[in-house]
């Protein structure tokens, strides 16, 4: 692309983005540390404005950052990814949603550090939410459903299933779900 169709295009986005920058300023720290797991940067406003553009399941977490009631003003501006669904009164920082489409992110709470690729379903049984702890991968097309805990530093394979709870420091695979690696050792323990 020539340098000045790139010129216009970016001053283009800056002034529909006016709006989303003065609010990345007013919640900058919790927000920089989402920017930082894309690769961009370690944050700041040039960071924000190219990821923001980019990405956009990184603006349903910006909008969920900043809450139902201040979002609803500039998500026409921007719109956001309609098939990511985030309802959970929690997350952590450094949140990183890798194009995270088809996905339902409805937990307790979700701790610091999380990471989540698409077609993946954390949900309600019939007693209840999940809560996920810090430093949690869930891969591809997994479901983690009712009031089971995730502990923290574990991984969740691709396609697995969960309904019981996980402890710290695991891989976990398959379904029904095995734990394939615990504490950096390789065992075969089922849920």
């Amino acid at each position: 692309m020539n340098p000045y169709t790139q010129c216009a295009l970016l001053s283009a986005s800056t002034l529909r983005m006016l709006p989303h920058i003065l609010l990345y300023l007013r919640f900058r720290k919790t927000i920089d540390a989402d920017l930082e797991p894309y690769g961009e940067g370690k944050g700041g406003i040039l960071t924000f404005i190219k990821v923001c553009t980019r990405q956009k399941v990184f603006r349903n977490l910006f909008y969920y950052r900043l809450g139902e009631y201040r979002s609803v003003f500039i998500k026409w501006l921007m719109p956001e990814d309609k098939s990511l669904h985030i309802t959970c009164p929690s997350i952590g920082e450094g949140c990183h949603l890798e194009h995270s489409y088809s996905t339902y992110l409805n937990a307790d709470s979700i701790g610091r550090n999380f990471y989540c690729l698409h077609l993946v379903t954390l949900g309600n049984g019939k007693d209840g939410r999940p809560t996920i702890g810090d430093n949690v991968s869930i891969y591809t097309g997994s479901m983690v459903f009712g009031k089971v805990k995730i502990g923290n530093n574990v991984r969740i394979g691709a396609a697995t299933v969960i309904y019981k709870d996980v402890p710290d420091n695991c891989t976990v695979v398959g379904n029904p779900a095995v734990i394939v690696k615990k504490d950096g050792k390789k065992v075969n323990i089922p849920l």
